[in-house]
Protein backbone atom coordinates (compact mmCIF):
# COMPACT_ATOMS: atom_id res chain seq x y z
CA UNK A 1 0.00 0.00 0.00
CA UNK A 2 1.18 3.43 -1.06
CA UNK A 3 0.07 6.20 1.00
CA UNK A 4 0.64 9.91 -0.66
CA UNK A 5 0.83 13.12 1.16
CA UNK A 6 0.54 16.23 -0.55
CA UNK A 7 0.05 19.66 1.26
CA UNK A 8 -2.63 22.75 -0.17
CA UNK A 9 -1.42 25.91 -1.05
CA UNK A 10 -2.03 29.78 0.33
CA UNK A 11 -1.34 31.70 -3.34
CA UNK A 12 -0.83 35.22 -1.73
CA UNK A 13 0.29 37.39 -5.19
CA UNK A 14 0.08 37.03 -8.77
CA UNK A 15 -2.90 34.92 -9.17
CA UNK A 16 -4.08 35.03 -12.66
CA UNK A 17 -0.77 36.03 -14.10
CA UNK A 18 0.55 32.58 -14.35
CA UNK A 19 -1.95 31.81 -17.07
CA UNK A 20 -0.17 30.94 -20.46
CA UNK A 21 -2.11 33.60 -22.34
CA UNK A 22 -0.71 36.27 -19.78
CA UNK A 23 2.44 34.78 -19.24
CA UNK A 24 3.58 33.92 -22.51
CA UNK A 25 3.45 37.46 -22.92
CA UNK A 26 4.94 39.19 -20.14
CA UNK A 27 5.75 36.25 -17.97
CA UNK A 28 4.74 35.97 -14.35
CA UNK A 29 5.89 36.49 -10.41
CA UNK A 30 3.83 34.77 -7.84
CA UNK A 31 4.51 34.68 -3.99
CA UNK A 32 2.64 32.36 -1.57
CA UNK A 33 3.35 28.98 1.08
CA UNK A 34 2.00 25.48 1.25
CA UNK A 35 -0.27 24.76 4.47
CA UNK A 36 0.58 22.30 6.63
CA UNK A 37 -3.14 21.04 5.30
CA UNK A 38 -2.96 18.00 3.41
CA UNK A 39 -4.57 15.74 0.42
CA UNK A 40 -3.81 11.52 1.17
CA UNK A 41 -3.93 9.47 -1.46
CA UNK A 42 -3.76 5.81 -0.40
CA UNK A 43 -3.16 3.39 -3.74
CA UNK A 44 -1.94 -0.19 -4.62
CA UNK A 45 -2.78 -2.74 -7.33
CA UNK A 46 -5.73 -4.58 -6.75
CA UNK A 47 -5.32 -7.91 -6.01
CA UNK A 48 -6.58 -10.16 -8.85
CA UNK A 49 -8.88 -12.06 -5.99
CA UNK A 50 -11.03 -9.01 -5.63
CA UNK A 51 -14.19 -8.84 -7.75
CA UNK A 52 -13.98 -6.26 -9.53
CA UNK A 53 -10.66 -4.28 -11.88
CA UNK A 54 -10.78 -0.52 -10.77
CA UNK A 55 -11.82 1.22 -7.64
CA UNK A 56 -11.82 4.67 -6.96
CA UNK A 57 -13.13 6.22 -3.54
CA UNK A 58 -13.42 10.18 -3.49
CA UNK A 59 -16.60 11.88 -2.89
CA UNK A 60 -18.10 9.00 -4.52
CA UNK A 61 -17.24 5.56 -5.40
CA UNK A 62 -16.62 4.35 -8.61
CA UNK A 63 -16.26 0.64 -9.25
CA UNK A 64 -15.47 -0.34 -12.55
CA UNK A 65 -13.41 -3.16 -15.22
CA UNK A 66 -11.98 -0.52 -17.32
CA UNK A 67 -10.14 2.43 -16.59
CA UNK A 68 -11.62 4.17 -19.79
CA UNK A 69 -14.48 4.46 -18.26
CA UNK A 70 -13.17 6.26 -15.00
CA UNK A 71 -15.72 9.77 -14.46
CA UNK A 72 -13.13 11.54 -12.08
CA UNK A 73 -11.30 13.43 -14.39
CA UNK A 74 -7.79 13.80 -12.40
CA UNK A 75 -7.69 9.67 -12.01
CA UNK A 76 -8.37 9.17 -15.76
CA UNK A 77 -5.78 11.73 -16.74
CA UNK A 78 -2.87 10.40 -14.87
CA UNK A 79 -3.83 6.64 -15.50
CA UNK A 80 -3.72 7.52 -19.30
CA UNK A 81 -0.36 9.46 -18.86
CA UNK A 82 1.14 6.51 -17.03
CA UNK A 83 -0.84 3.94 -19.91
CA UNK A 84 -1.72 2.01 -16.86
CA UNK A 85 -4.40 -0.90 -17.75
CA UNK A 86 -3.95 -3.06 -14.57
CA UNK A 87 -6.46 -3.02 -11.99
CA UNK A 88 -5.57 0.17 -9.09
CA UNK A 89 -7.95 0.74 -6.17
CA UNK A 90 -7.73 4.67 -4.68
CA UNK A 91 -8.89 6.30 -2.04
CA UNK A 92 -8.62 9.85 -1.29
CA UNK A 93 -8.96 11.52 2.34
CA UNK A 94 -8.33 15.63 2.35
CA UNK A 95 -8.03 17.85 5.30
CA UNK A 96 -10.19 20.72 3.40
CA UNK A 97 -12.91 20.83 1.46
CA UNK A 98 -12.40 20.81 -1.99
CA UNK A 99 -13.46 23.26 -4.44
CA UNK A 100 -12.48 26.08 -2.05
CA UNK A 101 -9.36 27.75 -3.62
CA UNK A 102 -6.62 26.13 -2.14
CA UNK A 103 -5.26 24.07 -5.30
CA UNK A 104 -6.94 20.98 -4.01
CA UNK A 105 -7.08 19.29 -8.13
CA UNK A 106 -3.41 19.79 -8.71
CA UNK A 107 -2.90 18.64 -5.01
CA UNK A 108 -4.40 15.27 -6.47
CA UNK A 109 -3.32 15.03 -9.55
CA UNK A 110 0.67 15.63 -7.74
CA UNK A 111 0.19 13.63 -4.92
CA UNK A 112 -1.21 10.31 -6.99
CA UNK A 113 1.52 10.69 -9.68
CA UNK A 114 3.75 10.79 -6.68
CA UNK A 115 1.72 7.56 -5.34
CA UNK A 116 1.91 6.01 -9.16
CA UNK A 117 5.95 6.85 -9.24
CA UNK A 118 6.55 5.23 -5.63
CA UNK A 119 4.68 2.34 -6.93
CA UNK A 120 6.87 1.75 -9.66
CA UNK A 121 9.99 2.41 -7.44
CA UNK A 122 10.69 5.91 -9.15
CA UNK A 123 11.49 9.28 -6.77
CA UNK A 124 10.98 11.91 -8.91
CA UNK A 125 12.48 15.21 -8.74
CA UNK A 126 9.96 18.19 -7.57
CA UNK A 127 10.53 19.93 -10.74
CA UNK A 128 9.12 16.86 -12.57
CA UNK A 129 6.20 16.28 -10.62
CA UNK A 130 4.88 19.85 -11.46
CA UNK A 131 5.68 19.74 -14.70
CA UNK A 132 3.90 16.48 -15.10
CA UNK A 133 1.03 17.92 -13.48
CA UNK A 134 0.59 20.67 -15.21
CA UNK A 135 0.75 18.61 -18.60
CA UNK A 136 -1.94 16.48 -17.46
CA UNK A 137 -4.34 19.27 -16.07
CA UNK A 138 -3.43 22.02 -18.68
CA UNK A 139 -2.65 19.83 -21.74
CA UNK A 140 -3.96 16.42 -22.01
CA UNK A 141 -7.63 16.84 -19.64
CA UNK A 142 -7.20 20.63 -21.18
CA UNK A 143 -9.06 22.21 -18.27
CA UNK A 144 -8.52 25.92 -18.06
CA UNK A 145 -6.69 27.61 -15.01
CA UNK A 146 -2.88 28.42 -14.38
CA UNK A 147 -0.17 26.02 -13.45
CA UNK A 148 1.33 27.98 -9.80
CA UNK A 149 -0.98 24.98 -8.10
CA UNK A 150 0.91 22.35 -9.30
CA UNK A 151 4.12 23.73 -8.81
CA UNK A 152 3.01 24.51 -4.76
CA UNK A 153 1.94 21.16 -4.54
CA UNK A 154 5.59 19.28 -5.01
CA UNK A 155 7.34 22.33 -3.58
CA UNK A 156 6.21 23.23 -0.54
CA UNK A 157 7.77 26.04 1.46
CA UNK A 158 7.06 29.80 1.50
CA UNK A 159 8.13 30.61 -1.99
CA UNK A 160 8.47 32.72 -4.92
CA UNK A 161 7.86 31.36 -8.24
CA UNK A 162 8.83 33.37 -11.67
CA UNK A 163 7.19 32.01 -15.19
CA UNK A 164 9.43 33.29 -17.77
CA UNK A 165 7.26 33.78 -21.30
CA UNK A 166 8.36 30.14 -22.55
CA UNK A 167 6.40 28.62 -19.42
CA UNK A 168 9.94 27.93 -17.66
CA UNK A 169 9.38 28.30 -13.81
CA UNK A 170 12.03 28.77 -10.68
CA UNK A 171 11.25 28.33 -7.65
CA UNK A 172 13.26 30.34 -4.91
CA UNK A 173 12.37 30.53 -0.92
CA UNK A 174 11.47 34.35 0.05
CA UNK A 175 14.68 35.84 1.77
CA UNK A 176 13.54 35.84 4.68
CA UNK A 177 14.52 34.77 8.64
CA UNK A 178 12.54 31.59 10.96
CA UNK A 179 11.98 34.70 13.26
CA UNK A 180 9.62 36.53 10.43
CA UNK A 181 8.16 32.80 9.39
CA UNK A 182 6.87 32.81 12.93
CA UNK A 183 5.97 36.57 13.28
CA UNK A 184 4.09 36.37 9.57
CA UNK A 185 1.90 33.03 10.88
CA UNK A 186 1.16 34.50 14.03
CA UNK A 187 -0.71 37.23 12.28
CA UNK A 188 -2.15 35.86 9.81
CA UNK A 189 -5.69 34.54 9.48
CA UNK A 190 -7.58 31.76 7.47
CA UNK A 191 -11.06 32.07 7.87
CA UNK A 192 -13.90 29.54 5.51
CA UNK A 193 -16.89 31.59 3.67
CA UNK A 194 -18.40 28.05 4.08
CA UNK A 195 -19.21 27.35 0.56
CA UNK A 196 -17.37 25.86 -2.27
CA UNK A 197 -18.04 26.36 -6.28
CA UNK A 198 -16.60 25.13 -9.71
CA UNK A 199 -13.91 27.14 -10.80
CA UNK A 200 -13.83 25.94 -14.05
CA UNK A 201 -16.14 29.04 -14.91
CA UNK A 202 -14.26 31.78 -13.13
CA UNK A 203 -10.89 30.04 -14.65
CA UNK A 204 -12.26 30.66 -18.25
CA UNK A 205 -13.21 34.16 -17.60
CA UNK A 206 -10.01 35.01 -16.00
CA UNK A 207 -7.67 33.27 -18.90
CA UNK A 208 -9.32 35.89 -20.95
CA UNK A 209 -7.19 38.60 -22.55
CA UNK A 210 -9.46 41.81 -22.30
CA UNK A 211 -8.01 41.42 -18.47
CA UNK A 212 -4.96 41.97 -19.75
CA UNK A 213 -4.22 45.48 -17.93
CA UNK A 214 -5.67 44.36 -14.89
CA UNK A 215 -2.98 41.37 -14.46
CA UNK A 216 -0.62 43.74 -15.24
CA UNK A 217 -1.58 45.42 -12.20
CA UNK A 218 -1.45 42.39 -9.89
CA UNK A 219 2.16 41.57 -11.72
CA UNK A 220 3.28 45.27 -10.44
CA UNK A 221 1.58 44.42 -6.94
CA UNK A 222 3.30 40.95 -6.56
CA UNK A 223 6.69 42.83 -7.22
CA UNK A 224 6.06 44.86 -4.51
CA UNK A 225 5.36 42.23 -2.21
CA UNK A 226 8.80 40.43 -3.11
CA UNK A 227 10.40 43.67 -1.60
CA UNK A 228 8.00 44.32 1.35
CA UNK A 229 8.74 40.48 2.22
CA UNK A 230 12.27 41.07 1.89
CA UNK A 231 11.90 44.44 3.97
CA UNK A 232 10.09 42.11 7.02
CA UNK A 233 7.58 44.72 6.57
CA UNK A 234 4.42 42.52 7.33
CA UNK A 235 1.94 45.81 7.48
CA UNK A 236 2.93 46.48 4.00
CA UNK A 237 2.35 43.17 2.88
CA UNK A 238 -1.18 42.91 4.68
CA UNK A 239 -1.78 46.43 2.53
CA UNK A 240 -0.55 45.10 -0.52
CA UNK A 241 -2.91 41.69 -0.31
CA UNK A 242 -5.83 44.34 -0.11
CA UNK A 243 -4.21 46.15 -3.27
CA UNK A 244 -4.67 42.50 -4.86
CA UNK A 245 -7.78 41.61 -3.89
CA UNK A 246 -8.90 44.73 -4.97
CA UNK A 247 -7.46 44.69 -8.77
CA UNK A 248 -8.45 40.92 -8.71
CA UNK A 249 -12.05 41.84 -8.10
CA UNK A 250 -11.68 43.33 -11.70
CA UNK A 251 -10.60 40.05 -13.57
CA UNK A 252 -14.50 39.14 -13.53
CA UNK A 253 -17.65 39.48 -11.97
CA UNK A 254 -17.91 36.13 -10.82
CA UNK A 255 -14.42 36.62 -8.73
CA UNK A 256 -16.55 37.80 -5.55
CA UNK A 257 -19.78 37.87 -3.97
CA UNK A 258 -22.34 39.59 -1.87
CA UNK A 259 -21.54 37.28 1.18
CA UNK A 260 -17.40 37.38 0.72
CA UNK A 261 -17.80 41.02 0.25
CA UNK A 262 -19.79 41.36 3.78
CA UNK A 263 -17.05 38.73 5.64
CA UNK A 264 -14.57 40.66 4.12
CA UNK A 265 -15.87 43.74 5.37
CA UNK A 266 -16.34 42.39 9.14
CA UNK A 267 -12.81 40.78 9.10
CA UNK A 268 -11.12 44.48 8.32
CA UNK A 269 -13.27 45.49 11.38
CA UNK A 270 -12.22 42.84 13.24
CA UNK A 271 -8.59 44.13 12.99
CA UNK A 272 -7.67 42.31 9.14
CA UNK A 273 -5.38 44.82 7.66
CA UNK A 274 -5.53 43.17 5.08
CA UNK A 275 -6.50 40.43 2.51
CA UNK A 276 -7.57 38.08 -0.34
CA UNK A 277 -10.28 35.22 -1.25
CA UNK A 278 -8.38 32.17 -2.61
CA UNK A 279 -7.69 30.68 -5.67
CA UNK A 280 -9.79 31.76 -8.36
CA UNK A 281 -12.33 33.25 -6.46
CA UNK A 282 -16.52 33.24 -5.78
CA UNK A 283 -16.41 31.06 -2.37
CA UNK A 284 -14.03 29.11 -0.63
CA UNK A 285 -11.26 30.83 2.18
CA UNK A 286 -10.23 34.33 2.68
CA UNK A 287 -6.34 34.65 3.92
CA UNK A 288 -5.87 37.93 6.12
CA UNK A 289 -2.64 39.75 7.39
CA UNK A 290 -4.14 41.13 11.27
CA UNK A 291 -2.45 44.19 12.83
CA UNK A 292 -1.22 42.32 15.91
CA UNK A 293 -1.94 38.46 17.43
CA UNK A 294 -4.00 39.87 20.14
CA UNK A 295 -6.45 40.60 17.07
CA UNK A 296 -6.40 36.85 15.39
CA UNK A 297 -7.36 35.53 18.80
CA UNK A 298 -10.39 37.65 18.72
CA UNK A 299 -11.13 36.39 14.73
CA UNK A 300 -10.88 32.92 16.00
CA UNK A 301 -13.52 33.57 19.11
CA UNK A 302 -15.89 34.96 16.13
CA UNK A 303 -15.46 33.03 13.74
CA UNK A 304 -14.28 29.47 15.61
CA UNK A 305 -16.23 27.50 13.51
CA UNK A 306 -14.54 28.73 10.10
CA UNK A 307 -11.35 29.45 11.47
CA UNK A 308 -8.38 27.36 10.20
CA UNK A 309 -4.94 26.91 12.18
CA UNK A 310 -2.16 27.77 9.85
CA UNK A 311 1.45 27.05 9.66
CA UNK A 312 3.54 26.45 6.34
CA UNK A 313 4.89 23.07 5.04
CA UNK A 314 7.86 22.87 4.10
CA UNK A 315 8.29 19.76 1.83
CA UNK A 316 5.94 18.99 -0.93
CA UNK A 317 4.27 16.24 -1.51
CA UNK A 318 5.69 13.05 0.35
CA UNK A 319 5.13 9.73 0.04
CA UNK A 320 4.23 8.35 3.95
CA UNK A 321 3.82 4.61 3.48
CA UNK A 322 5.53 2.35 0.74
Amino acid sequence: MIISKTPFRVSLFGGGTDYEEFYSKFGSELIGFCLKKYNYISLRKTPSIIPYKTRIAYSKTEVLNNNSDIQHNGVRGVLEYFNIRYGVDINNMSELPAQTGTGSSSSFIVGLLNAIYALKNITPDKRSLAEEAIHIERVLLNEPGGIQDQIWAAYGGLNSITIDTSGDFNVRPLPVSEEFKRQFINRSILIYTGSTRRSFKIASEIGKLKNEDHKKRILSISNQAYESFYDFDINKIGRLLHSTWSAKKKLSKLVSSEHVEKLYANLKESGMIGGKLMGAGGSGFIFGIVKDPKDKANIKKIYRNKYISLDIDELGSQIINY
